[in-house]
């Protein structure tokens, strides 16, 4: 009797061990198919972060090229100052004939051109017929 139940005990470790095994080999299918799921997903997010890291470098030359196209625009306008500046220092007489104009465009007549102005008859009529009847 003894022996018989050894072998009922035996069988029955067997029994248990083999449903361990088969949980055993059921949970590392679960783990290894959620292993694979994660490289997976880590496949993608490193192709996500090669193409956003291409999108930043793309990013960085244009501003990189649109600051150096800024600076380029700075110095123009700088120069343009520079220019207006030496234009409005010029002569005397090329301020009056600005002043004159600016007049007759905002509707001044001769008389008062002529006066404001100290011009002769014949510069104020000439500048009016340039620039007076524009406006």
């Amino acid at each position: 009797m003894e022996l018989q139940w050894f072998i009922g005990t035996v069988g029955a470790v067997l029994v248990l061990l083999l449903l361990l095994l088969a949980w055993q080999i059921r949970r590392s299918g679960r783990l290894h198919e959620q292993l694979r799921s994660i490289s997976e997903k880590q496949h993608q997010q490193a192709k996500r972060l090669t193409e956003v890291d291409a999108q930043l470098h793309e990013l960085r030359t244009g501003s990189i090229g649109v600051g150096d196209r800024v600076k380029q625009l700075t110095v123009q306008l700088e120069e343009l100052k520079q220019q207006q500046r030496e234009l409005a220092e010029m002569e005397p007489e090329s301020k009056l004939y600005s002043k004159a104009v600016k007049l007759f465009q905002n509707g001044a007549g001769i008389e008062e051109v002529m006066q404001e102005c100290e011009l002769p008859r014949a510069e104020a009529e000439l500048l009016f017929n340039l620039h007076g009847k524009a406006s």
